[in-house]
């Protein structure tokens, strides 16, 4: 499959995903307040013992941050492959199934029809114009051979 293509398919299958997603939208918000809760009801422990975790942590994150950020950006380039290479599926198949459905077939065949309708049409008013121009120099031959 070319680059291009691949593109336009993970483009389709983004756009599949947020639709999808959107629809989800609504539950997640209804739980939002019950999860706020909850957490709030923890702050007042993590508070305390803030300072001295903080402490930890940052001296943990001096002197592993090398080696993390190697692993994690390896993971995200990785994850964003997949991901992509997921969407592109995932459009393809909406591609393939639009391209097939009923209505697509029937727009197509309505196409073609009135293609072939205009050309011939088309057609007919070329000739309709030629025969015009006959007519309309045959007339303007007779008014000189009248008038002369």
């Amino acid at each position: 499959m070319s680059t291009a293509k691949k593109a336009l398919y993970a483009a389709v299958g983004a756009g599949d995903l947020a639709v999808e997603q959107a629809k989800a939208l609504p539950k997640r918000v209804t739980a939002l307040p019950t999860q706020i809760r909850s957490s709030a009801s923890e702050l007042p422990s993590k508070a305390t013992s803030l300072p001295a975790d903080a402490r930890k942590r940052v001296s943990t994150v001096v002197k592993t941050t090398t080696t993390r950020l190697d692993k994690a950006t390896s993971k995200t380039r990785k994850r964003a492959t997949k991901q992509f290479t997921d969407l592109a599926k995932r459009g393809e198949k909406l591609v393939k199934k639009v391209s097939r459905s009923a209505p697509t077939k029937r727009a197509i065949e309505q196409t073609k029809a009135a293609r072939s309708r205009v050309k011939a049409a088309t057609t007919s008013v070329r000739k309709a114009v030629k025969a015009d121009a006959r007519a309309v120099s045959a007339a303007a031959e007779t008014v000189v051979e009248q008038a002369g």
